[in-house]
């Protein structure tokens, strides 16, 4: 093998090893109220998602093309949507719940369309995690990776309680950036 193809191969390996060894820390950590969000869901599982069997980018194409949050117009509380994961049925390895929707206010002032129901996301401590600018569904599969990884260390005991992203009014589908956060016991 020639020197220059030596060199290439080994600054390729040390990129590699740089980022396995690389450990995906909360941006912060933070205590928010309960709020509730209203939206449309499907019951999946990570297998599921990661077979190619998911449902969830079909969830959020609907949830787009149907207009949900517009629908909503004036109950909504905060600009931007939410993907939230609830009702686990054994932590990230079983059936959980999926919805995307917005947050809105509380007494409800109309009622929603038949296809809408709600979740009130329950007050925690949340591990705050931001992802990285770029492809939005790409940035977020990446952190979710980081985040299970994250999970497995001792001392990060996840709540499994209502996990969600959060998406600003603005977002770039082409080079977005998004929060995630985990509740912790």
């Amino acid at each position: 093998m020639k020197q220059d193809e030596l060199q290439s191969k080994a600054q390729t390996n040390q990129t590699a090893d740089a980022a396995v060894s690389k450990r995906i820390e909360p941006t912060r950590v933070e205590e928010r109220p309960s709020f509730t969000l209203a939206g449309i869901s499907v019951v999946t599982t990570n297998e599921a998602e990661l077979s190619g069997q998911g449902k969830i980018g079909n969830l959020f194409a609907q949830f787009h093309s149907t207009d949900i949050g517009g629908q909503l117009g004036i109950q909504t509380q905060r600009n931007g949507f939410y993907s939230c994961y609830f009702n686990y049925e054994q932590g990230d390895g079983g059936q959980y719940e999926v919805m995307v929707g917005v947050h809105v206010r509380e007494p409800l002032q109309d009622p929603y369309p038949d296809s809408v129901k709600t979740f009130t996301v329950p007050a925690a401590k949340y591990a705050v995690f931001v992802t990285e600018r770029g492809p939005i569904i790409e940035m977020v599969q990446r952190a979710w990776a980081d985040i299970w990884q994250w999970s497995q260390q001792p001392g990060n005991d996840r709540a499994f309680t209502g996990d969600f992203e959060y998406y600003g009014p603005d977002i770039d589908p082409n080079n977005g950036q998004a929060e995630i956060y985990i509740a912790l016991r």
